[in-house]
């Protein structure tokens, strides 16, 4: 998970917010004319193309817009407020409710973690339950291993754990991903050409904070830069710190 600072409001959620203002029973996600394909648009950029709970390479065609508090969360909530007559919070169309994730709406096939797994799964604790990506910290929160398994980087961090399983975040198919990554790069003892150079496994750790030219963060930017990290302290005889 790498961390995403949300920005303002993109100007096709704005403008729609204010071309639906007196037709209230408008301003929920989808209707009224909801700019589903630009705001994705505006999201993917954000995010610099990775999908938000995976770190997987994703475009318009490859994600959609998910909510990181449940729409139908955010919908029960508001209607109790209604009830109480309490003013609506409406967080089904709030810009910081939202990120881009892997599959595009609908898959045929869906695969078994990310978005598509998590679905309306909310802890009972609440947001401090949920590791989101827009957590203050979330990157430092979880560990990598060489086989692309994830771990809470503290055993005791029961909301890392439990988003972990609720995301699906190690599922077999992912943990191949990252296990494919890790050996492409050279970083991996089943590395065809491993990275034996210090400063270039450094130059590597220190690209992987940045975007390239396309605007696009390097696909499972996180644990190549931690299972580097590690690499570079092996190659040097000394512990890894976590930092360069």
């Amino acid at each position: 998970m790498r961390q995403i600072q949300k920005g303002n409001d993109c100007a096709a959620l704005s403008n729609w917010r204010q071309v639906n203002a007196a037709v209230p029973q408008n301003l929920m996600y989808g209707k009224g004319g909801f700019p589903i394909s630009k705001v994705l648009d505006e999201l993917l950029a954000e995010q610099g193309s990775l999908c938000a709970y995976t770190l997987k390479l994703i475009d318009s065609s490859s994600a959609h817009i998910e909510h990181l508090k449940p729409q139908q969360k955010c919908r029960e909530e508001d209607a109790q407020r209604e009830v109480a007559s309490q003013a609506l919070k409406r967080e089904d169309v709030h810009w910081n409710n939202m990120v881009a994730c892997f599959p595009a709406q609908n898959p045929a096939a869906p695969p078994g973690y990310g978005a598509v797994k998590k679905d309306n799964w909310w802890p009972v604790a609440g947001a401090t339950g949920f590791v989101s990506p827009l957590t203050t910290g979330c990157e430092s929160r979880f560990l990598f291993e060489l086989n692309g398994k994830m771990r809470p980087a503290n055993a005791t961090d029961a909301a890392a754990e439990e988003t972990i399983r609720e995301i699906g975040l190690n599922d077999s198919r992912l943990q191949e991903l990252r296990q494919r990554a890790f050996i492409e790069m050279g970083l991996h003892p089943r590395s065809e050409r491993p990275l034996n150079s210090p400063a270039k496994v450094r130059q590597l750790i220190a690209a992987w904070l940045h975007r390239d030219t396309n605007n696009k963060y390097r696909e499972f930017c996180i644990p190549l830069r931690a299972v580097a990290l590690r690499h570079l302290a092996k190659l040097e005889g000394r512990s890894n710190t976590g930092a360069v």
